[in-house]
């Protein structure tokens, strides 16, 4: 509790006015770095555990981690899995066989992703995911148009599924949209994981012989994803 003749000014000469500490002096501003360096690592280890999912519109953040095996999903062999998606410039995984999978849809039809001699165009989609939840409609209504060409194969992954967050389930969602491609079902992100996958939409351009040529994420415009396309139908 503070009181009157304690907030007195203290006079030049006054023996009683208090003395200061050598602990109530200013710390230098040298000394604080330590604290600032231990600030900043445990800032970077509380966000390790998340990623930044960007896209062209804005970001998205999801957990990654290490997942359970999806047993629903058989690896066929092929390639390696790639590596994380960073940016489609210096992409490493470009010219690199894919990992070749093989699972089920909603229905529990069989669907592959494999290096069959035909060129491919696969988008992975997430039901929470707000950027998704746009560009399926256009891609619908681009397939609609008939715009694909007969040469390459649309084949799209329902991944990251989670029945706590918004549009579950994603069946039903895709059914709303009367999304007519191809869709495997990747419950746990085993196939997710082994193409790289970075952001959502997520697409991955693949030649007839089951070699990346291009990886990109973010919502396509029609004329981007004829561009796509075109880059493995040649």
């Amino acid at each position: 509790m503070t009181t009157r003749s304690s907030r007195r000014a203290a006079r030049p000469g006054d023996r009683s006015a208090p003395r200061r500490r050598p602990a109530d002096r200013a710390t230098p501003p040298g000394s604080r770095l330590p604290w600032l360096v231990a600030l900043a690592g445990a800032l970077l280890v509380g966000v390790a555990g998340v990623a930044i999912l960007t896209t062209r519109d804005s970001t998205v953040t999801a957990p990654v981690g290490e997942r359970p095996v999806d047993p629903s999903v058989a690896t066929l062999g092929g390639g390696a899995a790639l590596p994380s998606f960073r940016a489609t410039a210096d992409d490493p995984a470009v010219g690199q066989a894919i990992p070749e999978v093989r699972g089920s849809s909603f229905a529990g039809t069989d669907v592959a992703i494999a290096a069959d001699g035909r060129p491919k165009v696969l988008l992975f989609v997430a039901h929470w995911c707000p950027h998704c939840q746009r560009e399926v409609p256009v891609v619908q209504a681009w397939l609609d148009a008939g715009r694909l060409d007969a040469s390459v194969d649309l084949i799209s992954v329902a991944t990251a599924i989670d029945p706590t967050r918004p549009n579950y389930p994603p069946d039903a969602w895709l059914e709303r949209e009367h999304w007519s491609a191809p869709v495997l079902v990747d419950d746990n992100g085993t196939v997710a994981d082994r193409f790289g996958l970075s952001a959502f939409p997520y697409w991955v351009a693949v030649d007839r012989e089951g070699k990346v040529v291009q990886r990109v994420t973010g919502e396509l415009t029609p004329q981007q994803i004829e561009a796509l396309v075109a880059a493995v139908a040649r």
